[in-house]
């Protein structure tokens, strides 16, 4: 990881979020039906331990969903540079601008409900 965050591309952070999130929520998503199907075949242990590994996934698709926030948010900040407050604000709109574009460039997908 770069040692300098205001390094990072936003819009890459973006995708990426996007890309992970939705491979862990699709996971989880097929062992919920993998857990149904078991349970209509009587396989209730397995069926137990599948919800279980979707819950799982779930909490995990939470955490990384935050942990790229958290991420976005660090880079953001130094590419704001919000400390250094000789910066004029043309340079900081420009800025702005410039991220609001990145973010717009892949917006999330929608998480289809199990």
């Amino acid at each position: 990881m770069p040692s300098d965050l205001s390094t990072i591309d936003l819009a890459t952070l973006n995708a990426a979020r996007v890309a992970i999130v939705t491979a862990i929520r699709n996971q989880c998503c097929q062992w919920e039906q993998d857990s149904a199907d078991a349970v209509a075949d009587g396989r209730l242990s397995n069926a137990v331990m599948l919800k279980d590994w979707a819950f799982a996934a779930d909490l995990l698709a939470s955490t990384v969903a935050s942990e790229f926030t958290a991420l976005f948010s660090k880079a953001l900040d130094a590419r704001m540079n919000w400390s250094t407050p000789t910066r004029s604000i043309g340079e900081q709109v420009l800025d702005a601008l410039a991220i609001e574009v990145a973010c717009a460039q892949c917006e999330p997908e929608a998480v289809p409900s199990a």
